[in-house]
């Protein structure tokens, strides 16, 4: 029997999906970020699949955690759906971050 995969005529769709977590303020234990589970979890019901998962921290008076993730796909259906619109209102998540010592665009003043 032939271990190399068999093709089965359908289509893979794939899409990149980046997302930027600003770093939280120093602390003696871990913590789960939210928002970003939330957002996964959404993606992956819309009949995405993650193939790989990277990240790239950045570090600076401003640093983070870029998170990148290479999507997949056998339904055009899902391929087209828009994950460019507004992430807080298809995923129902807050406007604000969980943490009080970041402050957001929106709400710097100009």
């Amino acid at each position: 029997m032939s271990s190399r995969p068999q093709k089965s005529g359908k289509k893979i769709f794939r899409t990149t999906f980046t997302y930027y977590i600003p770093a939280p303020p120093h602390r003696k234990t871990g913590y789960r970020e939210v928002e970003f589970d939330k957002i996964m979890q959404g993606i992956l019901q819309t009949g995405f699949e993650i193939e790989s998962l990277s990240t790239q921290a950045t570090g600076g008076e401003y640093g983070g955690l870029f998170i990148v993730a290479l999507l997949k796909t056998n339904s055009k259906k899902v391929f087209e759906t828009d994950l460019k619109q507004d992430l807080h209102d298809r995923f129902k998540l807050s406007h604000t971050h969980s943490s009080p010592d970041f402050i957001l665009d929106e709400e710097e003043d100009v």
